[in-house]
């Protein structure tokens, strides 16, 4: 009988010491502290970690609905098996608003119903939400896709209403627009951070209002929640996004910045985040609302989430909506299968929810069956960067480069070469049916004039003992022990003297001095064999 108690005794103690450890955190009354991290209402820290689920822009507009595919409770159970917090929903301003078009059932006053409903829904399943204006209207016009700048004659409007409908919703956030893109998707100008900010001198063809406008229409209404200001060019430039951005009026400010980071951005390595992201997340959280990679991979999407986790940033996933994975989504069918991107979102969730943050290399690649995102092609010559005249080294494709006179293949990677963390540059050449080609390798600091100062030359001859051979791959190493200390590097280019015949380049990779120790997926058994060890020796003394 004694035993039976003490069993009884273990397993209660047990489940209590499983269900502290996978305690989920609450999504309700989230702020802003001044050590600008993101509170709930337990006073935690949270990190919101989550997924896009659209149609709710585009649906009530186009195909007569609400939403695209279920959005109920048993799909976002599956959406949470993800191990995430928080769902993005983008909204259609004249779907909200009821104007340009008559009333519906998807349309006005039904789609604010149904809107509220699934909101409502997705709060009573601890889920954080995220609502933005996605799309909105110019000049009299249905709101039938995303238009540079939100307009003067509604947009504040909407936000007046949506703010009333959710100020109470404690776990609700407001992402005043979507994508800014003012002055032809200009990167950096004042001209297009002025008009961002007060919709003014926008050179559009409709009258615009600025994010300053928006948000003073939510906290118009009362409401506490924390806003999202988006960067320019589509969320992904913060080039003066410090000298422009409109204050709060609330103390500490609820504000963070919205961020949108993909594979084929102008801004999508380490060190351009670095730059231009670091000084925004020095003064408020940053959250990246969409992310996402389009060639169906994610090794893109591995590095940018890792980033992430070691610098605290937020970010959720484009999109959880059945299509193909280059739209990009993660998953290919309503049972939440993953796409080939989803297949890495998915893992790194599991991972996270394990207590887990990835390892991260300052080893890269270049070129590595395709231009990776660490670098630009800011080549002058015309390379084929997909060639397949020679069998690829490594992979399916490899680099066609015709050395000519001052042209050059150029891969540009801001300052994501460093003296105090990689050792050498590594790539492979193959010099074609001719070979005997002597062809340099220079690295490169940017100018602010964008033009390059050249800060060492290797000549791949002397590095392979002669001439660049036939029919051959060559490994070559560029060391680069040699540099001063605390320098950052550019990028590299491959240049000729003298026109010569094709040669081509595949792997190109720069190594660090020390890669961190492997990695591992097994995580869950080490915690699992701490907690089993830990209770078979509380069991044990209670036998005894």
């Amino acid at each position: 009988m004694k035993i039976n108690y003490l069993l009884i005794i273990f397993i209660i103690s047990t489940t209590l010491f499983n269900f502290i450890y996978c305690k989920e955190q609450s999504t309700k009354g989230l702020h802003i502290k001044e050590d600008l991290k993101i509170y709930n209402e337990n006073d935690e820290v949270i990190m919101l970690r989550g997924v896009n689920r659209p149609g709710t822009e585009y649906t009530c507009v186009k195909h007569q609905k609400a939403f695209d595919g279920l959005a109920n409770d048993r799909e976002t159970i599956l959406i949470r098996s993800w191990k995430v917090n928080t769902i993005r929903v983008p909204l259609n301003e004249d779907c909200w608003l009821g104007v340009h078009q008559n009333e519906a059932p998807w349309f006005g006053e039904g789609y604010r119903d149904k809107i509220k409903g699934y909101v409502k829904m997705l709060s009573d399943l601890n889920m954080a939400v995220i609502i933005d204006l996605h799309w909105s209207s110019k000049n009299g016009l249905l709101a039938t896709d995303q238009i540079p700048m939100p307009n003067a004659e509604n947009s504040a409007k909407f936000w007046k209403q949506v703010a009333n409908m959710f100020k109470d919703f404690s776990n609700v956030i407001f992402d005043l627009y979507n994508e800014p893109y003012p002055f032809g998707n200009e990167w950096e100008s004042d001209e297009a951070w002025a008009c961002w900010r007060d919709g003014e001198n926008c050179g559009l063809d409709y009258p615009t209002t600025g994010l300053s406008q928006l948000l003073e229409a939510v906290r118009s209404t009362g409401a506490k929640n924390i806003v999202l200001l988006s960067g320019i060019q589509y969320a992904t430039s913060f080039t003066k996004f410090l000298d422009y951005y409109p204050k709060d009026t609330l103390s500490p400010p609820q504000l963070a910045a919205s961020l949108h980071a993909y594979d084929f951005n102008q801004c999508k390595a380490k060190g351009c985040w670095d730059k231009f992201l670091t000084p925004v997340l020095n003064n408020m959280p940053i959250i990246a609302t969409e992310t996402g990679q389009k060639d169906c991979k994610h090794d893109f999407l591995d590095d940018f989430l890792n980033y992430c986790d070691h610098k605290g940033i937020h970010y959720l996933a484009w999109s959880w909506l059945v299509g193909p994975c280059d739209g990009p989504s993660v998953i290919v069918n309503e049972a939440g299968d993953p796409s080939g991107f989803g297949v890495g979102f998915k893992k790194h969730m599991d991972r996270l929810a394990k207590g887990k943050i990835g390892m991260v290399s300052d080893t890269f690649d270049i070129y590595n069956d395709k231009l990776t995102h660490w670098s630009d092609n800011w080549s002058s010559s015309q390379p084929v960067l997909n060639s397949t005249e020679v069998i690829a080294c490594e992979g399916n494709y490899s680099i066609k480069f015709v050395p000519k006179k001052d042209k050059s293949l150029h891969f540009m990677c801001w300052g994501c070469i460093e003296s105090d963390l990689h050792k050498q540059i590594e790539f492979w050449v193959h010099g074609g049916s001719g070979g005997n080609q002597r062809i340099k390798v220079e690295l490169l600091h940017l100018n602010q004039d964008k033009t390059n100062t050249v800060e060492k030359t290797w000549y791949i001859d002397d590095k392979c003992g002669g001439p660049i051979e036939s029919n051959k791959w060559n490994h070559i190493t560029l060391p680069l022990d040699d540099l001063p200390a605390g320098q950052q590097y550019d990028g590299i280019w491959f240049k000729a003297e003298e026109d010569q015949s094709p040669i081509y380049v595949d792997k190109i990779t720069v190594r660090a001095k020390v890669e961190p120790p492997a990695d591992s997926d097994d995580s869950s058994k080490l915690i699992f064999n701490f907690f089993t060890i830990v209770s078979l020796i509380i069991l044990s003394l209670l036998l005894i």
